[in-house]
């Protein structure tokens, strides 16, 4: 009780605020040049500047990850913990004065705000308030900011290959301080469909791509889709497809000879990445059986790009990193004098989105969790903004449950 209540005033004492509106005026967004250079060593040097050890790491020409440790005394013996998020954004697109880190009305605005600079300012803030609280874990506990969650995940890749790996890891995505058990695996998927180009008044020598394209997008509908719903995992829920773009054809006056589709298909722990392109197959080939003219190419839309498959997950929710969040998530209340539920009324939730979380779990032997402030549909908008209190609440979190998984 008295080392939380330590680490609340010390928290009082760290602008959260300040330090998001700081690093949201970093640009770090997608191709640009040196992308998370800047941002990178603005972390490092505020580690460094609380004692705390620190190494910014090009990855690759002109990208960075940056880590940072607080020791443990007892690190054979006891639990490690990760605090990580990505440091790059999405570019501003039509949001203006995106990186002014605009403070008003109890929220920082700027791109990055929620996605997810906010969040990483939470959790230099937990590592600061520990560091200058004495407070000594059992356990390590790490912060890494990561390159390139949302293009080719290069940062975390080299996370995976080259450590620190931890016995858990908080993920610090944005879904207003709910703990998330897990998202579903990710596969982009492109169906072309193949036809024959003629022109309009002679159609019936021609195969219509398009014409055809809607029977596959039909069978979808009509058998792929119950059959997926039927799959539903306990945590996760049931595995999704949707359409999400559909191009082909020339002008009104040509039968199209090609038609292209990109699908986003959304899976369980219980199919496989092989499993999702032979059902496809399938609906293909019946069809094609139906009508010998139907003809379909079905491929990754990242082929070649990604090594890693988008694999998911989904932790236990007795995991002790899990119970180690609920009661951090109710000492706050408590510590702030906010009616409090108990641990089993703590809600518990699965992002809608993939993370990291997912190439850490499939790839090493670490539990994840998501848990972080902010609110997810506003990131990459025009709106994105982060409210401070929602930033306050998750570093003292984020430190309390260090207190209780690093043991």
């Amino acid at each position: 009780m008295k080392t939380e209540q330590r680490l609340l005033e010390e928290l009082a004492k760290i602008d959260v605020a300040k330090l998001t509106s700081e690093m949201v005026k970093i640009p770090s967004y997608s191709f640009m040049e040196e992308q998370e250079r800047e941002i990178a060593w603005y972390i490092g040097d505020h580690f460094t500047a609380e004692g705390i050890e620190n190494e910014v790491i090009e990855i690759e020409p002109g990208r960075y990850n940056v880590t940072a440790k607080i020791p443990g005394k007892d690190p054979q013996h006891a639990r490690s913990l990760m605090l990580s998020g990505h440091m790059d954004t999405v570019p501003a697109y039509d949001f203006k004065d995106a990186f002014s880190g605009r403070i008003a009305d109890g929220k920082v605005f700027g791109r990055g705000a929620c996605d997810m600079k906010g969040p990483l300012a939470s959790m230099m803030a937990a590592m600061t308030a520990i560091k200058r609280a004495g407070i000594e874990l059992d356990g390590d506990l790490y912060f890494t900011g990561v390159a390139d969650e949302e293009e080719l995940g290069k940062g975390v890749k080299y996370l995976i290959q080259h450590g620190p790996h931890t016995d858990g890891a908080i993920i610090g995505e944005p879904g207003e301080m709910i703990i998330q058990l897990g998202h579903k695996g990710l596969e982009w998927i492109e169906v072309t469909i193949e036809g024959k180009k003629v022109h309009g008044g002679d159609r019936k020598n021609g195969i219509n791509a398009i014409q055809m394209a809607s029977r596959f997008v039909n069978r979808i509908y009509e058998e792929y889709i119950p059959v997926l719903e039927s799959r539903r995992h306990p945590i996760l829920g049931e595995p999704t497809i949707n359409i999400g773009t559909i191009t082909g054809g020339d002008q009104p006056s040509t039968v199209p000879g090609e038609c292209v589709m990109k699908l986003d298909r959304r899976c369980v722990p219980e199919e496989s990445i092989a499993q999702v392109y032979e059902e496809l197959e399938e609906l293909a080939r019946r069809l094609q059986e139906e009508d010998p003219r139907f003809h379909a190419v079905i491929r990754d839309v990242f082929e070649g790009a990604n090594d890693m498959p988008h694999l998911p997950f989904a932790t236990d929710p007795e995991n002790p990193l899990v119970q180690s969040a609920k009661t951090a998530l109710r000492r706050e209340q408590e510590l702030r004098h906010e009616s409090s539920m108990t641990d089993a009324e703590i809600p518990l939730s699965v992002f809608p989105a993939w993370t990291d979380a997912g190439f850490m779990t499939s790839q090493t032997d670490m539990t994840c969790i998501i848990l972080g402030p902010g609110q997810l549909g506003v990131a990459h908008s025009i709106h994105e903004c982060i409210e401070i209190k929602q930033l306050q609440k998750a570093a003292l979190v984020y430190a309390i449950t260090a207190l209780h998984y690093c043991r």
